[in-house]
């Protein structure tokens, strides 16, 4: 449609980096963007455009129609922004989106992880999300850096130089600023330049082979080889709402974990750290979503980690095992610093045990980010502090939409 519209000399780029996804194009020099509430643009339908006409350029023709029933789909044009940068993003090739096309909304603040659709509160919330206005520009970390902070940044914009910055902007998700990244990575690394760079290096060169980006726009089942109802069942983990701080909640009930079932349908190890990678990097986008939005640094996600109903044939498992240690290296070497907090929620004797066995792969810091509860006496309190109940489901103290897994 933008295509026939626009003069000749204008160019359109398709970016599909956030959900909704977003088309932006250039008239003369001036950079414009589309967002649309679907989740794929074969779902938009040009006779449904809700055009805001006091921002179009006089070069663009346009047609307006408010009509949005019966689940048909709305355009709005929205001013101008920033030009966009995003990963893989080269010369006006396309390129990534968050979230599963063909996935459906939910209707309140509940999303299964192969739809990361935000939730919506009011405008006073710092967990507030516009669906018709998405956000892109990062948010400006350095100002807000301490003194030793700029100066470790510093060290490190020397040491990796202007051609491997470049790489590293091009590896920043969607609305992360390259300060926070490289902030992630010092600490990681006791602040030290040189092992930083050298992470770095490898992190890039991961993002180049495996394309995160590209195995966020797929469907849970579509990356670890399986149906979808195998892994709500078997390994339920979904994104809703967001705490008051702005970071995302992240859901894993792992008390419904069974390698057994899983693995008997053919899915190995190996595409189970993919499913994780895959999960990373969707709450990595959801975290540059919240940093645009806010305008503040939001590099971390508060994870909520169910073990009600553990299997302790799970400990019987060696691929159990595997798994944990593949996980250990994934967070560390390409996703340090993405896990504010963990709680472990209903928790049995067991799965302390298994925390114990594990607990020697992950980093002293990550082990300090870890809480273990028992009973909803202990974790309610302590999450509720930290999350307002309207972001929660009401199994887990809320008053939001019941979780995905409720009827798994």
């Amino acid at each position: 449609f933008f295509r026939d519209k626009l003069t000749s000399d204008s160019r359109v780029l398709l970016d599909q980096t956030s959900f909704p996804f977003i088309c932006s194009f250039t008239v003369g020099a001036k950079m414009w963007s589309c967002c649309c509430t679907a989740p794929t643009k074969d779902q938009i339908s040009v006779g449904e455009l809700d055009v805001l006409e006091n921002h179009l350029p006089a070069e663009l023709p346009h047609t307006k129609s408010t009509n949005n029933a019966e689940g048909k789909h709305q355009v709005t044009l929205l001013g101008r922004i920033p030009e966009l940068e995003h990963e893989d993003q080269k010369a006006g090739t396309t390129s990534k989106k968050i979230g599963k096309g063909d996935a459906t909304p939910s209707a309140n603040n509940s999303t299964a992880y192969s739809d990361t659709q935000e939730a919506t509160e009011p405008a006073t919330s710092p967990t507030d999300y516009q669906e018709d206005m998405p956000a892109t520009r990062a948010p400006d970390v350095r100002s807000t850096l301490t003194k030793s902070q700029l100066d470790s940044i510093l060290a490190l914009e020397k040491e990796l130089g202007p051609v491997k910055l470049e790489a590293l902007q091009e590896a920043c998700v969607p609305g992360e600023a390259v300060e926070s990244l490289m902030l992630r990575f010092l600490k990681n690394h006791s602040m030290k330049a040189r092992a930083t760079a050298k992470a770095l290096d490898v992190m890039v060169a991961f993002r180049a082979t495996t394309k995160p980006g590209a195995l966020a726009l797929r469907g849970q089942g579509d990356v670890a080889g399986c149906s979808e109802e195998l892994l709500e069942k078997y390994m339920p983990t979904w994104h809703q709402g967001f705490d008051k701080a702005g970071r995302p909640v992240v859901f894993s009930h792992y008390g419904k974990f069974r390698f057994g079932p899983v693995l008997e349908a053919g899915v190995t190890v190996e595409k189970i750290l993919e499913l994780h990678v895959r999960n990373s990097e969707v709450t990595a986008r959801l975290c540059g979503q919240q940093s645009a939005k806010l305008q503040t640094d939001i590099s971390n996600a508060l994870i909520i980690m169910d073990t009600e109903g553990w299997d302790n044939d799970n400990l019987k498992r060696r691929a159990a095992f595997d798994w944990a240690r593949g996980i250990a290296k994934i967070d560390m070497e390409y996703y340090p610093e993405r896990m504010g907090n963990l709680f472990i929620i209903n928790a049995p004797p067991s799965v302390n045990l298994f925390y114990r066995a594990i607990s020697w792969f992950l980093p002293e810091k990550a082990r300090n980010q870890i809480k273990i509860f028992a009973g909803r006496e202990q974790w309610q309190p302590a999450l509720l502090e930290l999350v307002d109940p309207s972001q929660l489901p009401p199994e887990y103290g809320g008053t939001g939409t019941a979780s995905p897994c409720t009827n798994c």
